[in-house]
């Protein structure tokens, strides 16, 4: 049949794909014993294919074409995932438009979502063969997705995921995602019909004309980055919850939960054969013992917990019976009697007897009577030892009586807590979080003092299944305790550190719910803001950080030392990997932060603020070049008004110099005069040596303002050392007067460069 048959009604002929097995064509692992799909299959079911991130859920992996309403276009459907998954397939490669590197199977369900929901919406508009499809009908298409209703249709069986609101109901705008997939998957469609052997477009026919998805639907290619870093407000309460739930409330935790697997020993039986009435006696009286051992000590009974209470409702108990929250089972533990004749109070207590064999009806009203006196409490923690508050106001018990289920919420959030520090120290993808091993802490390298702490996880991004690449991170110490701190909650049986169907979300509300309720305000934790928050403002807020570096939020409120060496070093470790996106991301943070700050330079020295220091003159004499090339240009262009950005554009170069120091900004045009280079004899001439900074002496420092009380504090220090060692440390006192003197005179430069009469703005040369 011809080309111009098909594609006026598609055609019967076999498939390219007939009778082979996906799997082998994608090149995907497969469980050994396992094959995987056929082509003619309608249901393909990947879960026997290894190597899929434990973030994949099952239901992305089994395509269901049966969801297609329109049988012929099942086959179109087939034969167009198939070439998403093995493009090096003869029957693909020589398409003109067809994608030259394979899509994964996750990508590969997306497209057929929406792939299903294109298809359909043809099918109720009448459109039975793709020769039908013109521009018309994928505008209508397109304007049919640009809104959606406020509440979704029914996603099961053959509903579409978005239906199109109705007249007179509220819509709301599409997510820019979804209309750009409404464009593209028709251009898909139509890009791959030479390949589909039952129906296919017409000849030649591109929806847009070919034009990119992205300008379709009018959306600028290169947008930035929208997401916004968390405020300081809300960092700086999260990481002090957060950190204080590790170190000081987790091993405390962990503790208990150790003690209750301890003693919550199954009991053995009584291999004694004495005669049932004679135990019976002994076990009475042991019953008896421990109920008047609980009045006497004034001890209160164990209680159960808030479900086992509502499930005694069953029982012909009111709420406000006496024994309703009264654990008997461990009142029978603490007799010593078996747990199986425990465990008949569960059916026999039904009819409101207290039986276990009759043991305890008859010491019914002296147990009423010990409740009503001395009460129930949880049975853990009621001697837990004290730990100082997180806001420094005196020591509390780190828990109240608690019972078991109570302690799994505590660690549940404990667990969040170390999920929040690996993410926003290290940087993480969900997706890289929830492959972190048990074993992800590798041994620590380098000397005391001097440590580097590594993190391993499974790099997933770019990846294929076929292989396990692992990835490494250099973090803090803080991210590494917090992993181990998370391999402990999850347990001897976990694999990983988290769960793969981790809820970010959902884990953050909790933890919320726990900062902010009664039980944060007893351990003196700060409530934490409703700042909307998720992986990537984490992300984001650390690249920020790193960026204008010193001073930012993580290394001076929870004093992470050389956080940005830290983490730098851990994503170059491994360029081509997962890491490259993150440090394109400090680079760009980095480069709007020197622009940034070096026009706020500028304009200070054009209202007369000038820097101190000694690249001070240099760094004014270019300022005044700036300034005469603007006063020529406004000469040139009196009519033109302008703006910040020619001012930008002058200071460029420069700003791409510039480097932060703790106490200084260096201006690092010329590696030839900078002392510390000099100092260190380093090969390495990129960039300057923090570390080796002496900004009192570098022609190419300057100081500001903003560096002032760092010098005060500096010289604050050194005369408290001076006051505290003896008369004889000559030498030493000598050494720190000279610290303080110099201190002492930067401070003085910095006031002297802010309060001078500059009258007309020049330079020091004038």
């Amino acid at each position: 049949m011809s080309s111009r048959g098909l594609a006026a009604g598609g055609g019967a002929g076999v498939s390219p794909f007939s009778g082979e097995y996906i799997c082998a064509l994608a090149g995907l692992r497969m469980a050994p014993g396992a094959t995987g799909p056929i082509f003619e299959q309608n249901v393909w079911d990947f879960r026997d294919v290894e190597g899929f991130p434990r973030s994949m859920g099952s239901s992305r992996k089994i395509f269901d074409f049966r969801k297609i309403r329109n049988p012929l276009w099942q086959s179109v459907a087939k034969e167009y995932v198939v070439a998403l998954l093995a493009p090096e397939h003869e029957a693909v490669r020589h398409l003109a438009h067809a994608y030259r590197i394979p899509r994964t199977v996750w990508t590969c369900s997306s497209r057929l979502e929406y792939l299903q929901g294109w298809f359909n919406w043809l099918t109720e508009r009448g459109v039975t063969s793709l020769a039908g499809v013109d521009q018309r009908t994928c505008d209508a298409f397109l304007r049919c997705r640009a809104f959606r209703e406020v509440k979704e249709s029914n996603q099961g069986g053959d509903t579409e995921r978005h239906e199109a609101a109705e007249p007179g109901e509220e819509k709301v705008e599409a997510s820019s995602g979804h209309r750009l997939m409404s464009v593209l998957v028709p251009q898909e469609v139509a890009n791959y019909s030479e390949l589909f052997t039952h129906d296919r477009c017409q000849v030649g026919f591109r929806p847009w004309g070919g034009a990119s998805a992205l300008s379709v639907i009018g959306a600028p290619r290169h947008q930035g980055n929208k997401t916004q870093p968390a405020r300081d407000e809300l960092l700086q309460p999260l990481l002090h919850d957060c950190l204080f739930l590790i170190q000081t409330v987790g091993p405390k935790a962990l503790a208990l939960r150790d003690k209750i697997k301890r003693e919550f020993v199954p009991d053995r039986k009584d291999g004694s054969k004495r005669g049932v009435r004679s135990v019976a006696r002994e076990r009475q009286a042991a019953l008896e013992q421990v109920i008047r051992r609980h009045i006497t000590k004034g001890q209160p009974f164990d209680e159960v917990d808030h479900l086992a209470q509502v499930g005694r409702q069953g029982w012909k108990w009111g709420k406000n019976h006496p024994l309703v929250r009264v654990s008997i089972i461990a009142i029978l533990r603490e007799a010593g009697i078996h747990a199986t004749a425990a465990r008949t109070v569960r059916t026999s207590a039904k009819g409101g007897v207290l039986s276990s064999g009759g043991l305890l009806e008859p010491l019914k009203p002296l147990l009423e009577e010990a409740v009503q006196a001395v009460g129930t409490a949880p049975p853990w923690g009621r001697d837990a030892p004290l730990i100082p508050r997180a806001d420094g106001r005196g020591d509390v018990p780190w828990t109240l009586p608690i019972h078991r289920r109570g302690l799994d919420v505590v660690l549940d959030r404990i667990r969040t807590a170390c999920l929040i520090v690996i993410a926003l120290v290290s940087g993480m993808r969900r997706c890289e979080l929830i492959e972190l091993p048990r074993d992800c802490q590798l041994p620590r390298e380098g000397t005391s003092g001097r440590l580097r702490y590594r993190l391993k996880s499974k790099l997933i991004k770019g990846q294929g299944y076929d292989r396990t690449v692992w990835d490494e991170w250099v973090v803090a110490e803080e991210a590494f305790h917090a992993a181990g701190v998370a391999r402990d909650i999850a347990g001897e049986d976990a694999s990983h550190l988290f769960s793969a169907s981790l809820d970010f979300d959902e884990c953050l509300k909790r933890l919320r719910r726990f900062t902010n309720g009664p039980e944060g305000a007893r351990l003196g934790l700060t409530p934490i803001p409703d700042d909307p928050l998720n992986l990537r403002v984490f992300r984001r807020t650390l690249a920020v950080e790193i960026a204008h570096r010193p001073g930012g939020l993580l290394a001076a409120k929870i004093q992470l030392k050389h956080l940005s060496v830290a983490t730098t070093e851990g994503y170059a470790n491994r360029p081509g990997g997962a890491q490259a996106k993150f440090l394109a991301e400090i680079g760009e943070e980095e480069q709007k932060r020197n622009l940034t700050l070096t026009l706020q330079a500028f304009r200070d020295y054009q209202n007369g603020r000038w820097p101190a220091g000694p690249g001070a003159r240099e760094l004014l004499t270019f300022f005044r070049s700036v300034e005469d090339e603007l006063g020529e240009l406004q000469v040139a262009t009196p009519v033109i008004k302008h703006s910040d950005q020619e001012v930008i554009t002058l200071l460029g170069r420069r700003a791409g110099a510039l480097h932060l120091g703790v106490a200084n900004y260096c201006w690092f045009l010329d590696p030839d005069k900078a002392l510390c280079l000099k100092l260190a004899k380093t090969k390495d001439r990129s960039r300057p040596l923090a570390g080796m900074c002496d900004s009192a002496r570098c022609p190419q420092a300057t100081h500001y303002p903003c560096h002032r009380p760092v010098w005060v504090a500096s010289a604050a220090n050194s005369r408290v050392f001076i006051g505290k060692i003896g008369r004889g440390q000559k030498t030493e006192r000598a050494r720190l007067q000279a610290e303080v003197d110099r201190a002492e005179a930067i401070v003085a430069g910095i006031d002297a460069a802010q309060t001078a009469d500059h009258g007309g703005r020049r330079g020091p040369d004038h």
